[in-house]
């Protein structure tokens, strides 16, 4: 879990907690009332007309009160957890004691009062144990290097294996003339190969912790990283110049400022609501298009033999392969016969294209012409290994050919469709699309998604550079 994500996860937890406690008034209002039904003794509760605004009151009152005793904080462990809700259930009671006194509110129920604690603490605690127990589940997103070997890069990498939540220290890089510290273990890579450490596999963040960033070899390593889209954080002063995103931020644990380069998009807010919108448009795509996919299948199936599917190696979000599905357009040898064919590639760059492929087959042809052979890529998204919009995902063997500054366009989660598409597919060389890749990456946002996905209907039905 990266830093924006660790912010957003406890804004969202602290906004989940209040809607809890909110909860709880409703349900002890409603457990009062009927306990004054049941039992005549009781009897009805007095002046119901204040609860209403006392609630809207309320719900600031427990927001600070959630905030103050660093509720959100997730890190800490259930038992935590429970000790710092039990001290903003008692800070909300305090407020609330204040709020009735000062308004002469003497209705206020005493009972309604202790149901309402009680009920708070339990839906607090239950409603934590469920987010952690999601959380946990999560599996490990973000690897991160470390530049450096010294006492201060040992401090961080404590911090990351007793802080981090679903981060994994991937090792330590060498710096000529730094003293090396024997517990900065592994050593990975020397500050020289930190280019042909980051093509080799994936990395999210790296950490660079040297002192002294005036070094040929150290400010290369840091271009290394900007070109190639991976994320960069330094100790303050910068002693360079950056391209990207620039943050300050403040990790615990290591007891300094940082400085934060990012070069692709890091609105975790944002990226949340895209990846929300991805699973529930691929959910609905997916319903929509069945008849579609299965009328594929069938006529895939009949004209010859072979899977349906094709199933085939991918490089994801920096570098991270997954499977691609797509529906078989070609023969079943195509793989083996696409050698043979090199010499007649009309696309330049590391990518493979022909129109007139003679491995493609009849159905194959259309559903190519008409992107349905696209569709089975909706699970992709589902799964996340993809997007709605995005860059298309390589080949890795494409990948291993990329110069360093077309790396960029894999530090963002593929998707089925993006602005090459709508901008002619093949018709637009290869060095065009490396470029409107990284333009969708460097202005990215939720409504530029919907432009993309509006335009990209209109491309299909004209098929607009297909083949």
């Amino acid at each position: 879990m990266t830093r924006h994500q660790a912010v957003f996860t406890r804004n969202l937890l602290l906004a989940g907690d209040v809607g809890l406690s909110a909860l709880a008034f409703v349900i002890a209002l409603a457990i009062r009332q009927w306990l004054g039904t049941a039992d005549p003794t009781l009897g009805p509760l007095d002046g119901s007309s204040i609860y209403g605004p006392l609630l809207l009151g309320m719900v600031p009152a427990w927001g600070i009160a959630l905030h103050v005793t660093r509720s959100a904080y997730f890190r800490d462990g259930l038992k935590v957890a429970t000790l710092r809700y039990a001290k903003a259930v008692g800070i909300g009671l305090v407020m609330l004691m204040g709020v009735s006194f000062l308004l002469s509110l003497h209705s206020l129920s005493r009972g309604f009062v202790a149901i309402m604690a009680v009920t708070q603490l339990a839906l607090l605690v239950g409603g934590r144990a469920l987010a952690v127990a999601a959380l946990s589940r999560r599996p490990v997103d973000h690897r991160v290097l470390i530049v450096g070997c010294s006492e201060q890069a040992l401090r961080y990498s404590e911090s990351l294996r007793r802080d981090a939540w679903k981060q994994e220290l991937v090792g330590f890089v060498g710096v000529p003339d730094e003293a090396r510290l024997a517990a900065a273990s592994p050593v990975v890579a020397e500050v020289e190969g930190l280019a042909q450490l980051l093509d080799s596999q994936p990395v999210d963040e790296v950490i660079f912790t040297v002192s002294d960033r005036r070094g040929a070899g150290v400010l290369a390593a840091i271009d290394a990283c900007q070109i190639r889209g991976v994320d960069v954080l330094m100790g303050m002063p910068a002693a360079m110049q950056t391209h990207g995103q620039v943050q300050m931020a403040q990790l615990s644990g290591v007891g300094m400022p940082m400085l934060s380069v990012s070069n692709s998009p890091s609105a975790t807010g944002s990226l949340m609501a895209k990846r929300i919108f991805d699973f529930m448009g691929a959910l609905l795509l997916v319903v929509l298009t069945a008849p579609i996919m299965a009328m594929a299948a069938i006529a895939i199936a009949i004209e010859s033999r072979g899977p349906v599917l094709f199933r085939q190696e991918r490089s994801g979000r920096n570098g991270r392969r997954f499977t691609m599905l797509k529906f078989r357009s070609m023969v079943v040898d195509a793989e083996a016969r696409r050698a043979e064919l090199a010499h007649l590639n009309e696309m330049d760059g590391p990518v493979f294209k022909i129109r007139q492929d003679p491995r493609i087959t009849r159905v194959g042809a259309f559903i190519r012409a008409t992107s349905i052979d696209e569709l089975p890529q909706l699970f992709n998204v589902m799964f996340g290994h993809m997007s709605l919009v995005g860059p298309r995902p390589p080949l890795p063997r494409e990948v291993e050919q990329y110069e360093p500054w077309q790396r960029r366009r894999l530090s963002v989660r593929p998707g089925i469709t993006g602005l090459w598409q709508v901008s002619g597919r093949n018709d637009v060389d290869f060095q065009q699309w490396m470029k409107l890749d990284l333009r969708y990456i460097d202005n990215w946002s939720l409504r530029l998604d919907l432009e993309i996905l509006a335009r990209t209907l209109p491309a299909v039905v004209s098929r607009t550079g297909a083949s």
